[in-house]
Parts: C-alpha cells; sequence; structure tokens
C-alpha cells in the first residue's frame, strides 16, 4: 500500500501497482494538471485522481452538495454520451460527502468507462476523488475504491 499527503491536508492510501501520472497523462485525461494528483494501474485500467479547488466567493458554493451540482453539469457537457447511474451520500473523517457513479464513451474509441466521483469540502478547499475504469469487470474493482475511501483521513 502506498499514501499521498495532498496539499497537505487529505492523506490518501491506495494500492501497489500504481504509477504517479505525469503532467502529461493528467491533461490527456483531465485537461490540466494545476491542483491536481493521480496515479493509475495501467493492467486493471484504473485511474485515482484528486482534484482540489479553492471554495469562496469567487465559486459561489458552500457545500460539497452545491459543488457537486456544480463539477456534474461540467461533466454532463464535456463528456460523450454522458448517463448517471447512481448517488450516494458518505462520511470521509466527519465530514459529510457526495458520490456519484457514472458512465461515459472514450472519444474515438467503443469503450464505454465507469467513475466514481466523490466531493466533500475540507477546511477551505473543496474535494474531488475520481475512480475512472473500464465498465466491463468494473464491479469485481469497486471494491477497491471503497477502500481508498475508507482509507483517508483528514489533517
Amino acid at each position: 500500500m502506498n499514501t499521498m499527503q495532498i496539499n497537505n491536508e487529505l492523506n490518501i492510501t491506495y494500492p501497489d501497482g500504481f504509477e504517479t501520472m505525469g503532467e502529461e497523462e493528467l491533461i490527456r485525461y483531465f485537461r490540466t494538471p494545476a491542483d491536481r494528483w493521480g496515479v493509475y494501474n495501467a493492467d486493471e485500467h484504473i485511474i485515482l485522481s484528486v482534484s482540489w479547488k479553492k471554495a469562496g466567493f469567487k465559486y459561489l458554493f458552500t457545500d460539497a452538495e452545491s459543488y457537486m451540482i456544480e463539477v456534474e453539469s461540467v461533466l454532463h457537457r464535456t463528456l460523450l454520451n454522458y448517463q448517471r447511474v447512481t448517488d450516494y451520500k458518505m462520511k470521509i473523517g466527519k465530514k459529510k460527502a457526495y458520490a456519484i457513479r457514472f458512465e461515459y464513451r472514450v472519444k474515438d474509441a467503443a469503450l464505454v468507462q465507469l467513475c466514481d466521483l466523490v466531493v466533500l469540502k475540507y477546511k477551505k478547499h473543496f474535494y474531488s476523488i475520481y475512480y475512472v475504469t473500464r465498465k466491463k469487470g468494473s464491479s469485481a474493482k469497486l471494491p477497491a475504491f471503497e477502500e481508498v475511501l475508507n482509507s483517508i483521513t483528514l489533517n
């Protein structure tokens, strides 16, 4: 297992077999490397990424739920064949987190990806935790994401 501290506030543990994503890979999958960390497992076709954004007047969001609504609207506009599968709530540390599971089609390919996105607010930041894998065989990979989420501690 590996542990990473993100933005000096969030500690996340993830399984062995993942490699750190470089700037080029972060841009390829998320359009920008700014305020984002990510790892991937090429053999299992899994990406785990965390982004953070400062909360405040500029973004007009006061809580994780309203921030999630905005993030989902952006995903809906930018991803090919975006479709929400489900939504759920959970606690990370003692903080409320809002989550969605959605599918989308990879551009120029027939592959369908499945993504779980969990959003929480901690101190002055919104954190978005992405777990992306191919839809085919995804049910076997979701328990690993639950372990990752359960490993998160907040400083």
